[in-house]
């Protein structure tokens, strides 16, 4: 009885050994091909663009609301002032008294009324008579501007963020 080792048997048809893959060194880059190179660029370059667009529109839409905010801001201060004018004017509509002003007038200033000697009537003669002014010709020229301030308004409403 013979014990054996297949291990040096020439004749044992054993599967034919595959070799090893070589390992690549690792210090030596990976080269990518050129195009997935580029459509790295490519897609790099398309996000900073959006980003660059996406920047720009919020900016916009800020400097718009911070305008919109001080133009309200301003016609709050504006019906503020115009409330204060009336009731001024209220004021001093009410404050003017005829005689007051008389007797300042008198004892303070020195006046005094005037005699019927120093008042004089004029008759002036009124016919019916219509002038024509320059109205008609100045006309012209600010209906001309004012087509023009239209066509700028519409194009400034069409172009304005509601």
């Amino acid at each position: 009885m013979e014990y054996g080792n297949l291990a040096y048997d020439e004749e044992y048809d054993a599967p034919p050994r595959r070799k090893k893959p070589q390992k690549q060194h690792k210090s030596a880059p990976v080269r990518r091909p050129r195009n997935d190179r580029l459509r790295y660029i490519r897609y790099i370059c398309a996000i900073i663009v959006m980003a660059l667009s996406a920047g720009f529109m919020i900016s916009t839409f800020v400097t718009v609301h911070e305008t919109r905010d001080s133009v309200a801001a301003l016609e709050e201060e504006l019906a503020e002032m115009e409330a204060i004018t009336s009731q001024k004017a209220f004021d001093l509509d009410h404050s003017v008294d005829l005689a007051t002003i008389e007797e300042e007038a008198t004892s303070r200033l020195g006046m005094q009324r005037p005699e019927k000697y120093q008042t004089i009537y004029v008759n002036v003669n009124m016919d019916d008579m219509t002038e024509k002014t320059a109205n008609e010709v100045e006309n012209a020229g600010g209906k001309i501007i004012g087509a023009f301030k239209s066509v700028i308004g519409n194009i400034v409403e069409f172009f304005s963020i509601k």
